[in-house]
């Protein structure tokens, strides 16, 4: 009897590392032009990676924009890579509005590398171990 509990208990312990953990997410925005419109969080992972930028994503937040600088949380993310991009969207359209030349005119930023120009999932991505569930992201 004895036996079986330890093993049983040795299974149980084995098995906890690989249970999934949960976090919030920290996004630091930089450069927010405060008081216009909102800021458009959109969270892309593996399975969305095709959709980046601006297509299907795994979770969003939107929120308005009030402060040059803001922390938005993130909740229920768990420890992977993920891809962020946001946008400022300054006439509350739901969308990123680009000139004729596909330009856009307004405020947006990608997690990751980027640095400015067009962004791919690629340079985006970021892994939540490696930086500590926050990170900071600077608008163009």
């Amino acid at each position: 009897m004895t036996t079986k509990i330890l093993s049983y208990v040795f299974v149980c312990l084995a098995i906890i590392p690989c249970v999934a953990h949960a976090d919030t997410l920290l996004v630091t925005v930089n450069g927010v032009k405060a008081g216009q419109g909102n800021l458009r969080i959109a969270v892309f992972d593996e399975a969305h990676r095709d959709e980046f930028p601006d297509g299907e994503y795994l979770s969003g937040v939107e929120v308005p924009a009030t402060e040059e600088q803001m922390t938005i949380d993130i909740s229920n993310v768990e420890s992977c890579d993920y891809a962020i991009a946001i946008i400022q969207d300054l006439n509350e359209n739901g969308k990123l509005d680009k000139n004729f030349l596909g330009i856009p005119k307004e405020p947006y930023g990608f997690s990751g590398k980027w640095k400015s120009g067009g962004s791919s999932y690629e340079k985006a991505l970021f892994n939540t171990d490696e930086v500590g569930f926050a990170i900071t992201i600077t608008l163009k």
